[in-house]
């Protein structure tokens, strides 16, 4: 099965099929001019000959037919594949039957956008631990929130000068710890300048740094209570594995909609 446009299909089967019973007239009415037999062996010869360009027509507009009702078919089984990939998971085996050999690329394609997900997983996994061990490690009094506030990570230094255990922060909201912190507008700010805000609660001063994807949307933000910490603005930084994960990602979607003018 290979992608085929509409509309130049359509065209080429009109051209196609128009050749052809215009041949079929032509030599329909060649025959009957011609001399040398009587005008009903004419005519039988004319009509013989005209009866099989219709056939030929009839073929012809019998398997554009065919190509048609099979694309519109395959469009069709993609759409409602595009539509249940973003509710629910795509079984490659069950969902990719009827496709053809497109199904088989298809597959092909899965399976290696899949075995790049889990590697991405496993490297995310490792990403956690190595976290984890940091905010063991790190001399910095410091806490790692979401962008509602919510405490992700705390390292081993806030615990001991707060007096905290990171089980008792962990999933609390920052403002609880800092309750002067006006924590939507803190992040719309940070979110919007890219930059390091500081803040200032019960007489501690506190530099708040955004930590955003490559896309340049913010994820995380870090907070130091008196102390500064080093910081790069990392909104343009690249990441090899996330943009090949997009740039295959980004293909399977065009495969799946190029179908569609």
């Amino acid at each position: 099965m290979i992608l085929i446009n509409k509309k130049l299909l359509i065209i080429l089967a009109i051209v196609v099929i128009t050749a052809s019973l215009g041949a079929g007239l032509f030599g329909y009415y060649k025959i009957l001019g011609s001399e040398g037999l009587s005008g009903e062996e004419l005519r039988f010869q004319a009509e013989i000959f005209l009866f099989y360009f219709f056939v030929t027509a009839i073929v012809l507009i019998t398997g554009f037919a065919s190509l048609l009702i099979r694309v519109r078919n395959v469009d069709n089984k993609l759409d409602r594949l595009i539509e249940m990939s973003r509710y629910s998971d795509i079984y490659p085996a069950k969902h990719f039957v009827g496709l053809g050999p497109l199904g088989k690329r298809l597959r092909l394609l899965y399976r290696n956008i899949n075995n790049l997900n889990i590697r991405k997983t496993m490297k995310i996994s490792a990403l956690a631990n190595l976290n984890e061990f940091m905010m063991n490690n790190i001399n910095l009094p410091m806490l790692v929130t979401d962008v509602t506030g919510s405490i992700l990570y705390s390292s081993s230094a806030f615990s001991e000068k707060y007096n905290s255990t990171k089980g008792d922060l962990k999933y609390t909201k920052i403002d609880s710890i800092f309750p002067d912190l006006n924590i939507p507008v803190l992040m719309l700010e940070l979110s919007r300048q890219h930059v390091p805000v500081e803040k200032e609660s019960n007489r501690t001063k506190i530099t708040c740094y955004p930590v955003h994807n490559v896309s340049a949307d913010m994820n995380y933000v870090v907070f130091v209570p008196d102390k500064k910490a080093a910081y790069t603005n990392t909104k343009n930084a690249g990441n090899d594995s996330m943009r090949k994960a997009s740039t295959v990602a980004s293909r399977f979607g065009r495969i799946l909609s190029k179908r569609k003018t």
